[in-house]
Formats: structure tokens, C-alpha cells, sequence
């Protein structure tokens, strides 16, 4: 299958070496997601894979000394309902259709353009986006009227379903295996900065980039205790984060490789060049929805 095409070719612009060094030479040959993974698009091009209801183990695996003490204990989690979560981060061109700028690092203008220069970034992750403009994209997206009118809206996921997502039936330290790799992940040491969405191959259940490039935001508050008590069955995250913290999963360019189970917290109103949003999609009966704006 020729789906990822050759790197080189599909991106014929400045790589660095070390790029050049993992791609350049070979083609990417990775599967698209299966043809019963059913794939959804959205009005602005956006697409949603189906993640099926199910349980799993979410936490740090048995031995793993790299883990943090938030990752444990690892406890049996249900999610009871499938969920429709996009097969990609967030990029810089859906951020700016929907919100009308693009607050992102790696962008042209901003800070980082020397470290992407020429590169075409619109499909890069979007960054430098806070948790409550995640929720004001979100908001702001549901509100487009042809996703009105389709009876969609959306929403950031819970931390459970993000790592349910993540693994995707795997059991091991990362989704692709127990040793993180280079081929399957954007992690610090690399490249130096994020890559374009659906770079790299994806998990069993068709989803890219869940484990580097950018950490994603997800909905719950956080504690560093939530495992000790959290609901088995699609837990919320807790009610109260005491240091107004908010979850982010996933590791990034600029951080060492990180597990399906590492967790970390962010207050809502900060942002980095590392931290970007995946959404889920939800349906909506009738079609017709009126969402209240939140203040940032």
C-alpha cells in the first residue's frame, strides 16, 4: 500500500537531516485505517473515525519505572458508548476557518517560522491554544451552520477516552509497541519541531499522532490522585481540580518519549508551542442545536 506515499516526495521541501536520515531513502508504507473502521468528514474537511465502546486498563503498566505516581494505580475502565474522535490533531488551517486566526507557533509570522521555513504549516498541528480556546473551537465549530443543520457538535475528550483511544487495544508501554521508535512518534531528539497530521502511521484504530507531536488537551479537570477513586464506568475526571489544572496526554516534539498512561496538567489559560487539541464528535437529536458561548 502505497497510502503514506514517499515522505520525500509528498513533502519536497527543507527536511532536516535527521529526517532525511529515518525517511528520505524509504517509502512509507503503512496501512490506512482498516475498511471497517467507518470515517467520517465533517463540513470543514475535518475527519472522525469510530472508537468502539469497550474496557480496558488505563494506567501505567505493571514495571514500568518510568511511570509517575499519577499513572497509578492502573484500574479497569469502561467507556459504555462508541464515540466518533478525529483521526488527527486539530491543524492550523481547520483552527483558522473556524476562529479566523491562527495563534500557532510553527506558523508563517510567528515565532517559529525560521525553524519550518519551507514548509506549507496549514496542515501542521494547530498550537498556542489554551484550554478554554479549545472549548471556544469546539463551540465555535458547532455552531457552523452546515454542522448545525447535520445535528453535530463537539467537545474535547475525557482523559479516559483518550487513552482508550490512544491504545487502541494495546497493552503495551506505547500503542505501537514497548520501546518507543523514531518511525512511529515525533519526539524530542528528531525533528525540533511538529510535523504535518497524519506523518506518521497510525494505530490500530486509525487515529495519528496520539502519542507526539503535540500533547492534546483533554476535558477533565486534574488531580494527581483521580485514579484512587475515579468511577469504573466513563469517568469524568474529577469535579474539582484545587489547583485549577486541566489534562494534557500525549508527549510532543519537544519532550521525551511518553507512555499511552503519561499524564500532565496545565491551568486553562496557558499555552505552548507543544500543546494542540483533538476533538470528538458528537451527534445531536434534533438537528438543531443552540450552544451558550463560555468566557475565556
Amino acid at each position: 500500500m502505497l497510502g503514506w506515499l514517499w515522505t520525500i516526495v509528498a513533502f519536497p521541501l527543507t527536511l532536516p537531516l535527521s529526517v532525511l536520515l529515518l525517511y528520505g531513502c524509504q517509502p512509507r508504507t503503512f496501512s490506512p485505517p482498516p475498511a471497517s473502521v467507518p470515517v467520517i468528514t465533517n463540513s470543514i474537511g475535518m475527519q472522525f473515525v469510530t472508537i468502539p465502546a469497550g474496557t480496558f486498563l488505563m494506567g501505567a503498566i505493571p514495571g514500568d519505572t518510568l511511570a509517575a505516581d499519577n499513572e497509578h494505580p492502573q484500574h479497569q475502565v469502561e467507556i459504555s458508548s462508541d464515540f466518533l474522535l478525529g483521526r488527527f490533531e486539530v491543524t492550523q488551517a481547520q483552527y483558522t476557518n473556524v476562529v479566523g486566526e491562527n495563534p500557532s507557533y510553527f506558523a508563517p509570522g510567528a515565532r517559529g517560522a525560521n525553524e519550518v521555513s519551507g514548509w506549507i504549516t496549514e496542515n501542521f498541528p494547530v498550537e498556542m491554544v489554551s484550554w478554554y480556546e479549545a472549548q471556544k473551537f469546539c463551540e465555535l465549530l458547532s455552531r457552523l451552520p452546515a454542522e448545525k443543520a447535520a445535528g453535530r457538535r463537539y467537545r474535547l475528550p475525557s482523559e479516559a477516552e483518550w487513552e482508550y483511544a490512544c491504545r487502541a487495544g494495546s497493552t503495551t508501554r506505547y500503542a505501537f509497541g514497548p520501546q518507543a521508535d523514531p518511525e512511529f512518534a515525533n519526539y524530542k531528539g528528531y525533528v525540533g519541531h511538529t510535523m504535518p497530521v497524519g506523518f506518521y502511521p497510525p494505530n490500530n484504530w486509525g487515529l495519528c499522532e496520539m502519542q507526539g507531536n503535540v500533547l492534546e488537551l483533554c476535558n477533565d479537570n486534574h488531580t494527581d490522585d483521580y485514579y484512587q477513586h475515579a468511577p469504573a464506568i466513563d469517568p469524568p475526571g474529577p469535579d474539582v481540580s484545587p489547583d485549577d489544572l486541566k489534562v494534557l496526554r500525549g508527549g510532543g516534539y519537544a519532550f521525551t518519549p511518553a507512555s499511552a498512561s503519561f499524564r500532565d496538567d496545565i491551568p486553562p489559560h496557558f499555552r505552548g508551542p507543544g500543546h494542540g487539541i483533538r476533538v470528538v464528535m458528537e451527534r445531536v437529536d434534533p438537528p438543531s442545536l443552540d450552544v451558550e458561548m463560555s468566557q475565556p
